[in-house]
């Protein structure tokens, strides 16, 4: 078995952050990576490192997460779509923060409404729909949108709980899509919604982050299993023809399950939250608990021989980090003596920021 994990944020983004490194006591995930070779690529999402699982080809991420939702009523079949995801953008310290859903705390009454509103005013050449408070979704009719990149907005977890850093892009149709978000700014600033919003201390969605556009085509069916508890895996195995199942409690669970499929990713995103926060100690406590319920079994699995690869990928602030690790590498002999003791995980990160 060859398995996959999809850890976001693994490594804190700050290296000198001595509340998320001191004492950080992670003996099998320091192993695992000690002994693992690893790849260093340009930082990128977790969504779109998920879609990269399938093959080098760039994925419709909007259309792919919406077919991934569980009692949809409709379906990305045909046409342009993308996550429409609502935020509020706050200003900290001179500087504006994108903050998603979570601080928003939408009741299904405002999303109706507000949907409703959108979708009168954009009749014709957008269509918005809400498929919960936090995930929204847009089909955009106009003529530009077939010719917009996938990639002109990254998805919304790579921006929550940082600066706004909107790109400026050089095509056309990338810069029609900046202006539609600004255009949905203004308009929902006054909106009746966000008024009253306002009049009872919270914070007004004041804009649609736009990502992930593209149309769904039909693909290759694949070999493997997709193990997550969020659309856009979900989405990912649909389209592929994988086996998908619900996130397992531990790597235990799924290894006692006995899965037949040779290729397995595991979607973790446990440490994202605490990331995006700037949560040092729910960092640190998710961390321990990862490596408990899985570094930690993984590891040991790994040196039996019960799986013949192992590979953690993490979308950090230090890149795109992956690390390949095989039972020769990990069961002890020669190969762990010379490798020597594991490598503290502050101290990896600090090398990881200096190069």
């Amino acid at each position: 078995m060859r398995l996959t994990l999809l850890v976001p944020e693994l490594l804190w983004p700050e290296p000198e952050d001595d509340l998320a490194w001191q004492a950080l006591d992670c003996p099998a995930l320091a192993t695992l990576l000690q002994r693992s070779e690893l790849q260093r690529r340009p930082a990128l999402a977790a969504e779109a490192q998920a879609a990269r699982w399938l093959g080098p080809t760039p994925q419709p991420l909007g259309a792919l997460r919406l077919l991934g939702e569980d009692g949809a009523a409709l379906a990305p079949d045909t046409g342009i779509w993308l996550c429409a995801d609502p935020i509020h953008l706050r200003l900290h310290q001179e500087e504006i923060i994108v903050a998603d859903s979570r601080e928003l705390d939408l009741e299904a009454a405002e999303v109706e409404t507000l949907a409703a509103s959108l979708n009168a005013h954009y009749a014709g050449e957008a269509s918005f729909h809400p498929m919960t408070a936090s995930r929204w979704y847009v089909r955009l009719e106009t003529p530009w949108a077939a010719e917009l990149p996938g990639d002109a907005l990254p998805p919304l977890s790579a921006a929550a709980g940082r600066r706004l850093n909107l790109p400026t892009p050089a095509d056309v149709p990338s810069r029609r899509l900046l202006a539609l978000m600004n255009e949905i700014q203004m308009l929902l600033h006054s909106h009746p919604v966000n008024e009253a919003r306002g009049e009872r201390g919270l914070p007004a969605v004041n804009g649609l982050w736009l990502w992930g556009a593209g149309s769904l085509a039909a693909a290759a069916p694949q070999a493997g299993a997709i193990w997550s508890n969020q659309p856009l895996p979900r989405g990912l195995a649909r389209a592929a023809g994988l086996q998908h199942h619900p996130l397992p409690a531990s790597a235990h669970s799924l290894l006692q399950a006995g899965p037949a499929e040779e290729r397995h990713l595991v979607c973790l995103d446990d440490l994202l939250q605490a990331a995006q926060d700037q949560d040092a100690q729910a960092w640190r406590d998710a961390l321990a608990d990862l490596e408990n319920r899985w570094f930690a079994p993984l590891k040991t699995a790994l040196a039996k021989g019960r799986l013949s690869q192992l590979e953690v990928v993490a979308g950090t602030s230090y890149g795109d980090l992956t690390w390949q690790a095989s039972p020769r590498q990990i069961k002890g002999g020669l190969f762990s003596f010379l490798a020597g003791k594991p490598e503290a995980l502050q101290q990896l990160a600090r090398r990881l920021a200096a190069a």
